[in-house]
């Protein structure tokens, strides 16, 4: 026998309900070292019952005998005062590595409405190290609640006797269960309170599955596996992973890897034996407690991964299904290989399709851990599966997918952007199918949003909204909203530069809303040379107000300005009677419509100003003009088919005491007096036109309303236009040439309306210009132009060409001499008279 001195390190507590076996585990994170553990949080008026487990490095012994039912109000007589101090035993010969045996003399020491502290014995088989202990319950029966989203208010009479009232407990109770159960955990001091009746049914989660191993080295192993299918109608709290060792193919005794309940569905299992084989299980819990553990994994060996290329991916999971597309995501491999992973490769194939029909759906490997897949048939089930690369090379694929079909459920709901009137832009997702349980989960590319500096997360009912603080640069990316607890329900709504940039501009708008213009300020001249500025907006309500700017200082209707704001078309006007030289400046109107604001300007300065002031003085003297007798079209002139000149005019507002005077170079030509303007115009015919008729030519217009003129120069440069239009009437009025017989030879001649010096005639012969000598003349008489050749001779036969010219352009005229006979019989009888008709 040997003596061994042992201080108890810690324990495991285990309660339930009296009546039935749902053993709770009680301290799941740390095991006591005192034989004396308080249990908090039981429901008042429930029966528990109690036991405790021993453990060491060795694992976890068995559970001591079950205390009997305890009433958690029962006010026990045990003592209350802290066990302390440390347990000396004798242990014969302890074999190193012995599980503890079970505590025994459990007891329940003091009992109230809020906890029981428990006590026990160390059990006598300890093992050679110290001892731990946990503590586990088990309820009576398993709770049944039921949310719904009802609620109702309950009012009721103070009582007349209460003295010191503190407040009011209120409970409730299915009808006809004859059971009451308490509805606020504190009292409520008014008469009246909103109960919210909720009753919520939860289960435990079904068994993860598709166990696998994510790394391996010399001691310790990584397993990865996937999220229960049914998670028992509240959201999975933890996971809890058994191994066993496999020796021969015959499996041994299950022991715990983890004590505390692990949220990630990856962890490493530490302090294995290198090149033992081992199986796991893995159990997930909820609310309502630890759901059946998984069945056995297939047998996997501890040993050191030396490969190059990385492991596989995992946790490869599915969202935002639609009928032609979905959102791939996968966690990174825990094992790199020998560098780091540069990016992957997802393989895709319909689900009932064969091993070799797997194909990539990227060519190049990409960085990121999601990637939206489309193209997809709808109706169709694909599996998926991620691949990782390195340096080294392409590494085993990931476990495949659970399949999915490509379809968009009816009732599939969009992540919608929205910026509201006051400027804040937030995105937006509803979802009709929640459970009682379910959550609104937001990310950004995919990854938890944890930075809650960017974003306020506000979900209420079935509706929720991730409202931007201040939209930059930082927020760009992929927005996606899961609810937890539903059938996928999810989707997802990308920020890119150009989406930023359109929300901002948006959000401006809202903050700062502008009245939308459909013309800017402007400016016109009315028709009594009054100025008319004016702008036009789209809309205005009846509360729209207009100010009106010059030059910084606001103007105001009166004797200068007239203003008006016509809210029914959105135009706004403002009229100056006379533009002076002291309005040159800015102008300015400023419109206010409720929230909505907006201006426009207009800048007349330099020679923009005097322009429009000269022009609205002349607009402003044609007014006055145009009250009495006036011109609508100035004096002018045109050359008739006569070859005559006429001056002419439009007149308007004559009547017949209107007198209508000519005069040239000042002296007075001609008076009208019994006109008859039936057309309006106003004519002075010209005869004959040549040089003595250059000069100044103006035509008044005068009765008792006002006097008009109009005035037309006709000389140097408007003369010589007259008289080169009088030209070329004169040259296109000429006939065609004719030949005549002569005492002396033969003429040549054309007759015109009249002949001015202006129209320069010339003679050609078969093309060569004639010189004119005694013998061949050209001349004028009258209204003929001539040309004679005395003594014709042989060489004299041939084409002739007249050519008069009117300062612009030539016109011709020509007769052809070539035949013999006719020349010979001129020669030979000069007395007889022939005429030729020029060809």
């Amino acid at each position: 026998n040997s003596k061994l001195v042992c201080v108890i390190s810690g324990v495991t507590g285990h309660l339930c309900v009296a009546g039935t076996e749902d053993w709770q585990r009680v301290n799941t994170e740390i095991p006591v070292k005192s034989p004396r553990f308080a249990v908090f949080d039981l429901s008042e008026g429930k029966s528990y019952c109690f036991r405790v487990r021993c453990c060491n490095s060795a694992g976890i012994g068995e559970p001591s005998e079950a205390t009997e039912a305890t009433v958690v109000d029962d006010k026990l007589g045990h003592p209350s005062a802290p066990w302390t101090g440390q347990i000396i035993v004798t242990e014969e010969e302890p074999a190193e590595g012995v599980v503890p045996g079970p505590p025994t003399d459990l007891q329940v020491i003091e009992a109230t409405k809020n906890y029981v502290v428990l006590s026990w014995k160390p059990p006598g088989q300890r093992g050679h190290e110290g001892i731990m202990y946990f503590v586990e319950k088990v309820k009576l029966e398993r709770i049944r609640i039921i949310n719904t989203d009802t609620s109702v208010v309950v009012t009721w009479t103070e009582p007349p006797d209460a003295k010191e009232l503190v407040g009011y407990y209120i409970e409730s109770s299915v009808v006809g269960s004859g059971h009451w159960e308490p509805c606020n955990n504190n009292p409520v001091k008014d008469i009246s309170s909103y109960l919210h009746v909720i009753h919520v049914e939860t289960a435990a989660p079904s068994p993860p599955y598709d166990i696998t191993v994510l790394e391996s080295v010399r001691d310790s192993m990584v397993l990865g596996w996937k999220q229960p299918k049914a998670t028992g109608g509240t959201e999975i709290t933890g996971y809890y992973v058994n191994y066993r060792e496999v020796i021969g193919g015959v499996p041994g005794k299950w022991m715990e890897a983890n004590i505390k309940a692990i949220s990630e569905r990856a962890y490493r299992i530490e302090n294995l034996k290198e090149n033992m084989v081992y199986q796991f299980q893995v159990a997930a819990a909820n609310l309502a407690g630890v759901g059946t553990p998984s069945l056995p994994s297939k047998p996997f060996k501890c040993e050191e991964w030396t490969i190059a290329v990385p492991g596989p991916p995992h946790d490869v999971t599915y969202t935002e299904v639609r009928k032609d597309s979905l959102v791939l995501l996968w966690k990174e491999p825990v094992y790199t290989g020998r560098s780091p992973v540069t990016g992957y490769y997802i393989d895709m194939k319909e689900t009932e399709a064969k091993e070799e029909h797997w194909r990539s759906v990227n060519e190049k490997p990409i960085q990121k851990k999601f990637l939206k897949i489309a193209g997809l048939t709808e109706g169709v089930s694909y599996v998926f599966r991620v691949r990782a690369t390195n340096q080294a090379g392409v590494g085993r694929p990931s476990d495949i997918t659970d399949p999915v079909v490509a379809e968009t459920r009816p009732g599939t709901k969009e992540v919608v952007v929205n910026v509201d009137d006051d400027g804040v832009i937030s995105l937006n997702f509803e979802c009709d199918q929640m459970s009682p349980n379910s959550k609104f989960v937001w990310s950004k590319n995919y990854e938890p949003i944890e930075d809650d500096s960017r974003l306020d997360i506000d979900s209420k009912g079935g509706k929720s909204k991730a409202i931007f603080k201040d939209l930059g640069e930082d927020d760009l990316g992929i927005y996606s909203c899961v609810v937890t607890d539903t059938d996928g329900v999810s989707s997802g709504y990308t920020i890119d530069e150009e989406e930023m940039k359109r929300l901002l501009a948006l959000s401006h708008e809202r903050k700062f809303p502008t009245i939308p213009l459909t013309s800017e300020l402007a400016v016109e001249i009315l028709e009594k040379g009054e100025v008319r500025f004016w702008l036009q907006a789209e809309k205005l309500s009846g509360n729209a107000k207009a100010n009106f700017v010059f030059n910084d200082k606001e103007i105001f209707n009166g004797e200068k300005y007239k203003m008006k704001v016509d809210r029914n078309t959105g135009l706004v006007e403002m009229i100056m009677d006379k533009l002076e030289d002291k309005d040159e400046g800015t102008y300015t109107f400023q419109l206010q419509d409720g929230k909505a604001t907006n201006q426009s300007s207009l800048v007349l300065i330099g020679d923009v100003f005097k322009k429009l002031r000269d022009e609205a003085e002349f607009q402003r003297k044609e007014w006055h003009r145009k009250q009495g007798p006036h011109f609508v079209e100035q004096l002018g002139w045109e050359v008739t088919d006569e070859c005559n000149v006429m001056l002419k005019c439009k007149v308007a507002n004559i009547k017949k005491e209107t007198h209508i005077v000519w005069y040239k170079d000042d002296r007075e030509i001609m008076v009208d007096e019994e006109h008859d303007f039936k057309d309006g115009v106003c004519t002075l015919l010209i005869s004959e036109f040549s040089k003595k008729d250059t000069g100044i030519y103006e035509v008044i217009l005068k009765d008792d309303r006002g006097k008009d003129n109009s005035e037309l120069k006709l000389t140097d440069k408007a003369f010589a236009d007259l008289m080169n239009e009088v030209c070329r009437q004169i040259a296109l009025s000429a006939t065609d040439l004719k030949i005549q017989s002569t005492a002396e030879g033969i003429r040549l001649y054309s007759f015109v309306t009249y002949y001015v010096e202006d129209l320069r005639v010339g003679w050609v012969h078969n093309d060569t210009q004639i010189r004119f000598t005694d013998r061949v003349k050209t001349g004028v008489t009258g209204e003929q132009i001539w040309l004679q050749i005395n003594e014709p001779t042989p060489q004299d036969k041939g084409k002739y060409t007249m050519e008069l010219f009117d300062g612009k352009t030539g016109h011709k005229k020509t007769v052809d001499l070539s035949g013999q006979g006719r020349l010979f019989t001129l020669l030979i009888l000069p007395e007889l008279f022939y005429e030729v008709i020029s060809t």
